[in-house]
């Protein structure tokens, strides 16, 4: 992997023709001015702030990066990027051309669907600090951990995308470009929905976030994911409890108000209908519970 600073916008814009990189590319630094680049196709990656915020436009589509969420761009994407504050440390990985290229020819992975802003885990958040920690470095041991990291993150990705294509393929749908836009949609609200689980979620409040009519919602929700919104909320909120059970010594109902529940005897009778036995029981005997 190679670190640079962030690049001069002139390196970047050439006739409109698409970056190549010889290794995967680490840009980062924090901004001592306003930072701007034009249009440029960098090829795909993953882009997110390291602290503050900043404005990404991708194919005309103008999104907000904070240190929450992070962006993954497509193969001949076009971006472009204004961070207008100082202070800032914005963190762009780019992956190395021809290995994404042979991966993606390979696996005939279309990565299209995940092209989208998403809300940055503890896990991917730890990995990119880690790689950017590695400005200073020249061991060899931590250049050959930083490969491997970074080929089991694109491993991750390529199976997340088929994942995501082959749900996508379940909505009644027939033009491909409308299909991708209704998948985004509908996976920013499965994200938001495990992301806000605990709070009272309504159908209502799932399909706004997806931009659609609650039926409509409903309805293709159901067709891409083969569960209701409203299912897949009880799931969320259950298997969340079940880490609690297992994991902390928060009461019984301290866990219902966590995840979501309503009241302990709601808690209570939706875990058993799910799991045969009592939240109690289940954190007596978890090992032996499915």
């Amino acid at each position: 992997m190679i670190f640079r600073r962030l690049p001069h916008p002139d390196l970047l814009f050439s006739a409109g023709q698409a970056l190549a990189f010889p290794d995967h590319m680490l840009f980062t630094e924090t901004t001592t001015a306003p930072y701007a680049c034009p249009e440029h196709i960098p090829g795909m990656g993953i882009l997110t702030m390291l602290s503050g915020s900043g404005h990404y436009t991708v194919n005309r589509q103008r999104e907000t990066l904070d240190t929450r969420s992070f962006l993954l761009l497509n193969q001949g994407s076009r971006l472009s990027v204004h961070l207008p504050y100082p202070g800032v440390q914005p963190l762009f990985l780019f992956f190395h051309t021809a290995l994404t290229a042979e991966a993606l020819a390979t696996k005939n992975v279309d990565w299209c669907w995940l092209e989208r802003i998403h809300p940055l885990t503890e896990r991917l958040q730890q990995r990119l600090q880690w790689l950017a920690g590695l400005r200073d470095s020249c061991s060899s041991f931590a250049a050959l951990k930083a490969d491997g990291l970074i080929r089991g993150l694109l491993a991750e990705l390529f199976g997340q995308a088929t994942a995501a294509a082959s749900a996508a393929q379940e909505l009644p749908v027939l033009r491909q470009t409308t299909r991708v836009q209704l998948f985004k949609q509908l996976s920013l609200a499965r994200e938001w929905i495990e992301a806000n689980f605990a709070s009272p979620v309504t159908l209502d409040d799932m399909a706004k976030i997806a931009a659609q009519n609650p039926q409509h919602f409903l309805r293709m929700f159901r067709d891409c994911y083969g569960t209701t919104p409203h299912r897949f909320l009880i799931d969320t909120r259950l298997q969340a409890a079940r880490r609690l059970l297992l994991q902390t010594e928060e009461s019984i109902s301290a866990i219902g108000q966590l995840t979501g529940f309503e009241s302990l005897p709601t808690f209570s009778r939706v875990f058993r209908q799910n799991f045969g036995c009592s939240p109690t029981a289940y954190r007596q005997n978890g090992h032996l519970t499915p």
